[in-house]
């Protein structure tokens, strides 16, 4: 208020932000690091490796203490008239559905096919970590997530809940049913993996930005030293699966191709 007697009321100051220091300026103004980089005392841990190396991915790689997680391969995430992508199609996103399908079929599946025998001979445990339910009506199933496994009808045992043709269901592999988004969420995973004394995790799977995403967090949480199969894994778009590779390649898992997991699990086996 103005007048007689009375104050005259000051404009407001906009707050005063301090300038970096000369040391932080210096630190602002380097470049970034390249992916992966880790000071040389951190280094020795990177990925949950027993002993990394930059450039040597695969030191000490053991097939035999590896699992190949393949997080929703199954019929009723993957199939072209299934309710997975019907439920993304209905959102408008016709665009990610197909990109998620041509991914499948030109990347995931044949990569796939050509990996999973020689892993399982050389003795990886192949893992399907399948989103389904164990109870007629979803109890198990996460909330945000229920309407859409029970809408499926994605109960385990059922067809939409099986593995999908292209990577089979072998003798000696390994199924856990998921709760959640998450390989680990839910499930026996974790212990199933320990008690056969495997410490390095393959992943391959639906969707990358996701329920492979979160598999990975989770397993980079629990000490595994862990590897992403970016070729064999989809997302909804070329932009959304680059952004995970460099996510979960900065320092949950090591992005690798197919070609690279053959060739480490050929030296592996005639290591042992």
């Amino acid at each position: 208020m103005t007048g007689p007697g009375r104050a005259t009321a000051l404009p407001a100051r906009a707050p005063r932000v301090p300038r970096p220091s000369g040391r932080r300026r210096q630190v602002l103004n380097q470049p970034a690091k390249p992916r992966g980089a880790l000071p040389p005392d951190l280094s020795s841990r990177w990925y949950n490796a027993r002993n990394y190396v930059p450039g040597d991915q695969w030191r000490d790689f053991d097939p035999r203490r590896t699992a190949l997680v393949l997080v929703d391969l199954i019929n009723w995430q993957t199939d072209p008239d299934g309710p997975s992508i019907a439920s993304i199609r209905a959102t408008g996103n016709d665009a990610g559905a197909d990109y998620l399908l041509g991914r499948c079929d030109a990347l995931i599946f044949p990569h796939l096919r050509a990996l999973l025998p020689r892993a399982r001979r050389a003795g990886v445990r192949v893992v399907h970590a399948r989103l389904a339910s164990r109870h007629p009506d979803g109890a198990d199933i996460v909330p945000a997530l229920r309407p859409y496994v029970c809408e499926a009808g994605a109960f385990d045992g059922s067809a939409a809940a099986a593995p999908i043709a292209e990577v089979g269901d072998e003798p000696g592999d390994l199924s856990v049913v998921k709760s959640g988004s998450g390989a680990f969420g839910g499930t026996e995973l974790d212990f199933l993996l320990r008690r056969e004394g495997i410490d390095t995790i393959l992943y391959a799977g639906v969707v990358t930005t996701a329920c492979v995403l979160l598999s990975v967090a989770a397993g980079f949480d629990l000490g595994y030293r862990q590897y992403l199969l970016a070729d064999c894994t989809g997302a909804l778009s070329d932009r959304d699966q680059e952004d995970a590779e460099r996510l979960i390649g900065t320092y949950l898992a090591e992005v690798v191709s197919t070609a690279d997991a053959l060739a480490a699990l050929e030296a592996g086996s005639h290591a042992l």
